[in-house]
């Protein structure tokens, strides 16, 4: 009895320490909270037990333990959806809330003080979702980036607050003796101050309208930080790269496109304007590489190398920019920007521009990546994936929406980005044929969409049919230019897989003549005298030669007392003429290469074919065929304009391959030697060879 009595007493007397301390044997102050519960932040679970519930002490403090870790998980899912639903108000009935992981228990809606909302993602995920975004903050990455919110936008060309930015370390001595050297080549290739704003205001009013990689207004705002608070100093701590290779990327295109008697105006002889091109070409790329552009993502890096895709071609870099094309893509995807769907709230005109950007930026890049298909087969930016509308018809200026027949900074762009897309639906509806039959009604299926395209859909101001009205900007007679030998050239595009095959099969008669239209199209467009201010752009070189090479295959099918044969040798000689007029081209110099080794081909089999018709008609007395196919050797012609070029040869092809689903090759193989956004292959014109062309 008395020991009951005792063990009772013992039993009732209260414990002092907290519930959470006692637990885990530490030190308590015995307050209600305590300091320690305080201090580890859960001081709402601070409590002290009942002398009469010791026994059941071991059970509630299990339950309290776990109680404790679901507030804190839902605490993370709640906030999870709250960003959300702020993000998104007016698509939140369509998103359930967040479940507990108990139902028949309340949230905890208040915030345990070690749990803060800095650095969760503005998801615009469910329950479900929430698990993948809180793995990728453990990953040190954000799955949904406000990217309208995001710090560069404030920071301009200063390097934002990352919450973490590069130590230095004793390994780091190496590199940073290697980033002060480059810095020092930087220093030496940048311009003045007054040649900077040059060339930043013509690439803003003469090539922007072209790619639209970025805002002009938002550049210059932070082209006069730069300036002004920097000093122009590319070496200020401060000073973001991955901005400064933006600048680098526009004064790289300036320089390229610009006529000589544009430079010349600017104080640039010609062969400074070859190298500086060039040097600033290479320059946007080592700021990138020492702004680490691949672990850290910011819309400098994907704008810069989308605006270098203007310069690249006509510089003999298409392999790097492939690649380079390929990493844009991938940090744009990083930052949301294929998820920059309709504004659900009015914005403001600021916030408005920042979202935009983003738009046109990413249009660009997905209208480089499909352009590529016909030659690398493939695509990387998926369009059943990207949420990402069309950039709106407006300016920058002012960010006010005008009707679509009216040209704006984005006009351009967005129509040449909805001839894009029809690419990347070819190449399935093609995939998912499986005859040639079937494979020919997609191509005039999407034939006939391209043509409605650029004829019932076009808007006035790129129509050629339409006057061009005074107060409309100076580039519309460019870009109707532009647009018609982009247009004529993805008429091609699409009947690329039978061309080869329209030379021998009536049954394909259409493509061969739709081609050879394209083609003539493409060149009286290009040969047109263009204003001496007009920029100089790489698709009129780059496609100029994919008419010509059609023409030429075309010649090799006729005999030489047809009417287009001599035609067709004309107009191969003209454009030999056209390309010579750029010196400093790579795809000019390569192109006339090329064609001058073809025109030697067909003039060499020409002769061939009239002595064996003379011959045989000695002979015979009887009236030989009316067409007689030229044999074209690719491999050897291939290898003579290789060593031309200093290139090494390709190796030599097996005469045992046969063409895949009966498709002639010799077309291919010309392809296959062009660059991949000229609109002919992932290598530039014979940086590098498949080895085999059967």
């Amino acid at each position: 009895m008395n020991e009951d009595a005792s063990g009772s007493s013992k039993s009732q007397r209260a414990r002092l320490t907290c519930t959470e301390c006692h637990r885990r044997k530490i030190r308590c102050d015995k307050n209600v909270p305590c300091g320690t519960c305080l201090k580890r932040g859960i001081g709402h679970l601070c409590s002290r037990e009942e002398a009469s519930t010791e026994r059941q002490t071991p059970a509630r403090n299990t339950r309290e333990e776990s109680e404790a870790e679901r507030d804190v998980v839902r605490v993370l899912l709640q906030r999870v959806a709250d960003l959300e639903a702020s993000l998104k108000p007016n698509e939140s009935h369509q998103f359930p809330r967040i479940s507990t992981l108990d139902p028949a228990t309340p949230v905890n809606n208040e915030s345990p003080s070690a749990v803060t909302a800095e650095g969760l993602p503005s998801a615009d995920a469910t329950g479900g979702d929430a698990a993948t975004v809180l793995e990728f903050l453990a990953w040190g990455r954000n799955k949904d980036v406000d990217f309208a919110n995001a710090p560069e936008h404030e920071s301009g060309p200063k390097w934002p607050d990352f919450g973490r930015k590069d130590g230095t370390s004793v390994t780091d001595v190496l590199m940073e003796s290697s980033k002060s050297v480059q810095l020092d080549i930087l220093e030496a290739l940048l311009p003045s101050r007054s040649h900077v704003v040059q060339l930043v205001e013509y690439h803003s009013e003469s090539l922007l309208w072209y790619h639209g990689s970025y805002s002009a207004k938002i550049f210059f705002d932070h082209l006069t930080i730069f300036l002004t608070g920097f000093r122009g100093d590319i070496r200020h701590e401060q000073l973001n790269l991955q901005w400064l290779a933006l600048l680098f990327s526009i004064l790289s295109g300036s320089m390229t496109c610009a006529s000589q008697a544009t430079c010349h105006a600017w104080g640039f002889s010609a062969s400074e304007q070859t190298v500086l091109s060039l040097q600033w070409y290479e320059a946007t790329v080592t700021c990138l590489n020492m702004a680490k552009y691949t672990e850290v993502h910011t819309i400098y890096s994907v704008q810069a190398i989308a605006t270098l895709t203007i310069s690249a071609h006509i510089l003999g870099k298409s392999s790097s920019q492939s690649v380079l094309l390929a990493s844009a893509g991938r940090i744009a995807q990083s930052l949301g920007l294929h998820r920059l769907g309709p504004e659900s709230t009015p914005t403001s005109p600021d916030q408005l521009r920042k979202r935009e950007v983003g738009r046109r930026v990413f249009i660009q890049l997905s209208t480089q990546d499909w352009f590529q298909i016909p030659f690398s087969e493939s695509y990387t930016l998926n369009p059943k994936f990207s949420h990402t509308i069309k950039p709106l018809n407006c300016n920058d200026d002012d960010m006010i929406v005008q009707p679509q027949a009216a040209p704006t900074q984005a006009s351009y762009c967005n129509f040449r980005y909805d001839i894009a897309a029809l690419m990347p639906q070819l190449l399935d509806a093609m995939a998912d044929s499986n005859t040639l039959f079937t494979k020919y009604e997609q191509v005039l299926k999407y034939d006939a969409k391209m043509r409605e395209l650029a004829t019932a859909s076009i808007p006035t101001f790129l129509s050629t049919n339409s006057p061009v009205a005074d107060e409309w900007p100076r580039y519309i007679s460019w870009a109707r230019r532009s647009l018609t030998i982009c247009a004529a050239h993805k008429i091609i595009m699409i009947h690329r897989k039978f061309v080869g095959l329209s030379f021998t099969n009536t049954a394909f008669s259409f493509t061969r003549r739709t081609c050879l239209a394209a083609s003539k199209t493409i060149l009286k467009e290009a040969f047109a005298v263009s204003e001496p201010e007009a920029p100089v752009l790489w698709i009129e070189q780059a496609f100029a030669v994919a008419a010509a090479i059609i023409l030429s295959l075309d010649t090799f099918h006729r005999t030489k007392e047809e009417r287009e044969f001599g035609e067709n040798g004309k107009l191969i000689a003209d454009t030999i003429v056209y390309l010579r007029k750029f010196k400093t081209s790579k795809i000019a110099s390569r192109g006339v290469q090329l064609l001058s080794s073809l025109r030697k081909e067909l003039d060499c089999s020409a002769s061939v074919d009239s002595r064996k018709r003379a011959h045989s008609l000695g002979e015979s007395g009887s009236t030989p065929p009316r067409k007689r196919t030229r044999a074209l050797n690719v491999q050897a012609l291939i290898r003579e304009v290789s060593q031309n070029l200093g290139v090494t040869p390709p190796a030599t092809a097996s005469d045992a391959g046969t063409p895949s689903d009966g498709l002639d090759n010799t077309w291919d193989a010309f392809l296959e030697i062009l660059p991949p956004h000229t609109g002919f292959d992932a290598q530039y014109l014979f940086d590098d060879f498949l080895p085999n062309y059967t």
